[in-house]
């Protein structure tokens, strides 16, 4: 394979994770208009469409997606060994300062931690578990990690898992005592637990979608929590229903300690991104941006 049609493969995937390609561009370091060249060269040599355009958005067609779904692992695995031998001519050495919710240092950053540090000893990772949108300037810190709808515009990002969606759920005995809600206006007759943010500043309100599109918010009046994990503790024990991430209650939903309602009235979010205000990054940002996306592709493949 020529070594320009690699490149833009590369390319490609980029453009599809990004949704733009002025993103990408700024990710991949070149101009819009020649990384736009670049991939309408590949559709013309190919003869199909990989992207659909639009003037707000752009999206793998089907041909696309497919086409990304063979070419991830062996792009992978390209980017792993060009990772490995540039570490070996230069080991990355630091601490590294990571903001990030607790949620996705369980998720996503503890289990890749061991592999990570027995490759890169001499790289010291600081995790700083808080849900406040803390700033990566002001705070400094290398990066973090943040759902799609929650990242500044001027931050370089990488995605890390596909969407995710919010979910109400409750213990099955509390559904028993106090019946099931069909639509979220009776969620005045129910006990709905609270989350405050770590700053203290609100309660969460619980965000749902109706069938025209347009967004409603309820606010709980139950007791109120400011860790996700005794907010779960909290609902497994029946005390209400609880507002929560799919990702954070997944085991439990498969286990049958809780179980959603309201499905219909909840969208789906951008899923995580790993983020950081520039690309003139250090070796270690760099290694661990690398690793961290190398795991987060391996989780989300189909088993």
């Amino acid at each position: 394979m020529a070594r320009d049609r690699l490149d833009t493969l590369a390319a490609l995937r980029v453009v599809a994770e990004q949704g733009s390609f002025t993103k990408a561009a700024a990710e991949l370091g070149v101009s819009q208009s020649a990384l736009s060249h670049a991939i309408r060269r590949l559709e013309t040599d190919i003869g199909q469409r990989l992207l659909s355009r639009t003037t707000r958005s752009v999206a793998p067609t089907a041909v696309g997606e497919a086409l990304l779904s063979r070419l991830g692992p062996a792009l992978d695995e390209i980017a792993a060994a060009l990772s490995q031998l540039d570490a070996s001519a230069d080991q990355p050495t630091g601490t590294l300062r990571l903001t990030m919710g607790r949620d996705a240092a369980e998720l996503l950053v503890l289990p890749m931690l061991p592999a990570f540090q027995a490759d890169y000893p001499g790289v010291r990772v600081e995790i700083a578990a808080t849900d406040t949108l803390d700033d990566l300037v002001q705070g400094r810190f290398d990066g973090g990690i943040r759902l799609g709808d929650r990242l500044e515009q001027d931050m370089i990002a990488r995605r890390l898992t596909t969407e995710t969606r919010p979910v109400v759920v409750a213990a099955p005995d509390y559904l028993a005592r106090a019946g099931t809600p069909e639509c979220p206006g009776d969620l005045g007759q129910h006990t709905c637990l609270g989350y405050r943010m770590q700053s203290g500043r609100r309660v969460m309100p619980w965000r749902f979608t109706g069938a025209s599109g347009k967004t409603d918010h309820h606010k709980p009046a139950g007791s109120v929590f400011n860790d996700g994990a005794l907010l779960r503790q909290a609902a497994m024990q029946g005390l209400g229903l609880a507002y929560l991430w799919h990702h954070m209650v997944s085991e439990e939903l498969h286990a049958g300690r809780l179980v959603t309602v309201l499905d219909d009235h909840l969208a789906p979010v951008p899923g995580f991104f790993l983020f950081y205000p520039s690309r003139d990054i250090s070796n270690a940002m760099s290694a661990f941006a690398d690793a961290l996306v190398a795991h987060s592709r391996r989780l989300s493949r189909p088993a």
